[in-house]
């Protein structure tokens, strides 16, 4: 059975395999990527069912990874953004370009692998 695809985007490969640790049982590909151009290729390759961003760096720098995203992947896979910052402004701005859910460090492990169950089932059931 199809379990869903999910491409995480972290600068930091620890922090990738320890995300990947925690959805890892729950999608049946998952794909770690180093850059932003690299996470916007592998979405229009990989048609990921759900894409995980580990740093808001992106956002911060004007890169536009959630309209390269958007505009390649005409499925639209949701996009969870996982960081240290808790300011409301950089919060609510994630949400207005286009971010589906925003969790902040430290992460409750069983909360993001159940988001995470939740948002594949829509997919493959």
């Amino acid at each position: 059975m199809n379990r869903g695809k999910i491409v995480i985007y972290s600068p930091c490969s620890l922090l990738a395999g320890i995300i990947t640790e925690i959805v890892g049982g729950v999608a049946s590909r998952v794909v770690c990527c180093q850059s932003t151009e690299q996470t916007a290729a592998t979405c229009q390759r990989e048609e990921p069912d759900l894409v995980i961003i580990l740093s808001i760096r992106p956002f911060m720098n004007g890169s536009g990874l959630i309209a390269d995203i958007r505009q390649r992947d005409k499925r639209r896979p949701p996009i969870y953004v996982v960081s240290w910052q808790q300011a409301e402004n950089v919060v609510l701005s994630l949400l207005e370009c286009g971010v589906d859910q925003y969790f902040t460090f430290p992460i409750c492990m069983g909360r993001l692998r159940n988001k995470v169950r939740e948002e594949l089932k829509q997919h493959y059931e």
